[in-house]
């Protein structure tokens, strides 16, 4: 029996900085085209995840400036802000696939706030981010400093110019890590 695959991840659509240079994406973040590839590819396995898009209650500014300041702000302070309700019957997930983008060299306050907002007690967490070059950096500590009693398997890590990658990132991770979803 397959166990229980929840995608949880915050990405800003914002504008974007991308190879130095600032590029709005529309809505649609870089961050959450990775997830949504990602739960294909698990379908393609016939491993079933859903979906969670973590959005703070107060939404970042389109801005690329004002998100950074509101970002930095946040990383000096430790704020958590409020967000959005959890998904449904969380308890009942087995596996949690957190996805975030790089910011100042580890999570972003939604996925701070998520993580206190969320027992993860006997759940495995696999952490995947997209950066523009700082890969995981300090966000890997964070997280289990927050998530203590949680187990943690190797996450992957997508660049932001190569977003058209994550489908080859996903199948490597998946063909050296499958068997933790079954």
């Amino acid at each position: 029996m397959s166990k229980r695959v929840l995608i949880a991840y915050f990405s800003h659509g914002g504008e974007n900085l991308i190879d130095d240079q600032i590029v709005d994406l529309q809505g649609k973040g870089i961050t959450k085209t990775v997830a949504t590839t990602l739960q294909g590819k698990l379908e393609e396995k016939s491993i079933k995840a859903n979906l969670f898009q973590i959005e703070p209650l107060i939404p970042y500014p389109t801005a690329y400036d004002q998100t950074l300041a509101r970002s930095k702000d946040e990383y000096e302070s430790g704020a958590a802000p409020l967000i959005n309700d959890g998904p449904n019957g969380f308890e009942a997930y087995d596996v949690v696939f957190l996805g975030y983008p790089n910011w100042w060299g580890t999570i972003p306050a939604p996925i701070l706030s998520f993580l206190r907002d969320h027992d993860m007690q006997g759940k495995t967490i696999v952490p995947f981010v997209t950066h523009g070059g700082q890969i995981f950096l300090y966000s890997l500590e964070t997280i289990q400093k927050e998530a203590p009693n949680a187990a943690f398997a190797k996450g992957f890590a997508v660049a932001a110019p190569y977003v058209s990658a994550a489908p080859a990132v996903i199948d490597e991770w998946l063909g050296q890590n499958e068997s933790l979803l079954q």
